[in-house]
């Protein structure tokens, strides 16, 4: 049975419970949604939050490999089933989520932290929409595609990406399919709604701003103005850079060896002409 396989969470160290940090929020709204800047925003109220941005930052984790495993056993029935308990050793080093891959597991986090604050940052459904249009554009480049065969986590992350779309979709539909992301979008907000108690819930949205989420999570408003990150096109200039980090990345790898090479090469030559 599935729960009796070896995951890969299995072969990361955990830190010991006294030492991890203490879950207070999950923000469980959907991507596109203001995600982003209530990372930027949590974290400058103490937190440390987790978002898709932050898997990279933990590949020494295996977090790629972690979360993509996870998915495939909740989207495809393929390998073991991760528990709210292993999706809480994931997290150990955060107090706080937002976005994918974690608003993909859910009901897992309220089973895992049923004291957190909830956040479901919200927008308008055409809106949000227009704003996924973004996400089928990144996966359908043909750059990502080329890369996802040479580079093994950006190949995770393509598969990512699509597997959670293909889980906003209606049941049964296909993961393209437009017209029926918008009824898996009202969907997910209504079952967050109907599992969260109204006294730890915040319903949200970035223009906002702090005082509401202040006074949810009883924190001193700063000074500053809220954090608007990710807007309009920032999401093409991220993968952008994510294109022309990788790509420089493999081509250094290759250097690595094919530079010795051609310096034995060329003595060789040198010798024996």
């Amino acid at each position: 049975m599935s729960h009796q396989q070896t995951k890969l969470i299995d072969q990361y160290a955990q830190t010991p419970p006294e030492k991890r940090q203490d879950m207070q929020v999950l923000a469980l709204g959907l991507s596109r949604t203001g995600t982003m800047s209530l990372q930027a925003a949590l974290n400058k109220l103490g937190y440390r939050c987790y978002h898709m941005a932050e898997v990279p930052n933990n590949k020494h984790k295996g977090h790629f490999w972690c979360w993509h495993e996870a998915m495939l056993a909740k989207f495809k029935a393929t390998g073991p089933t991760y528990t709210p308990a292993d999706l809480a050793n994931l997290l150990e080093d955060y107090s706080a989520v937002t976005d994918i891959p974690c608003v993909l597991f859910s009901n897992e986090l309220l089973a895992a932290f049923p004291h957190a604050k909830v956040i479901l940052t919200n927008r308008d459904p055409d809106r949000w929409l227009l704003s996924i249009e973004k996400l089928y554009s990144i996966i359908e480049w043909k750059s990502m595609t080329v890369l996802a065969h040479f580079d093994q986590d950006i190949g995770k992350y393509l598969s990512m990406l699509q597997m959670a779309i293909a889980s906003w979709t209606y049941p049964g539909s296909d993961w393209q399919s437009r017209s029926q992301l918008r009824a898996g979008f009202l969907r997910h907000y209504q079952l967050i709604r109907s599992s969260v108690p109204p006294d730890r819930l915040l319903e949200f949205r970035s223009e906002d701003g702090w005082e509401p989420l202040c006074a949810f999570l009883e924190k001193p408003v700063p000074a500053e103005r809220y954090p608007l990150v990710n807007a309009g096109n920032d999401l093409f200039h991220i993968h952008y850079t994510l294109i022309a980090m990788t790509a420089i990345s493999l081509i250094m790898k290759r250097l690595v060896w094919v530079a010795p090479v051609t310096v034995v090469l060329f003595g060789v030559w040198k010798y024996y002409v």
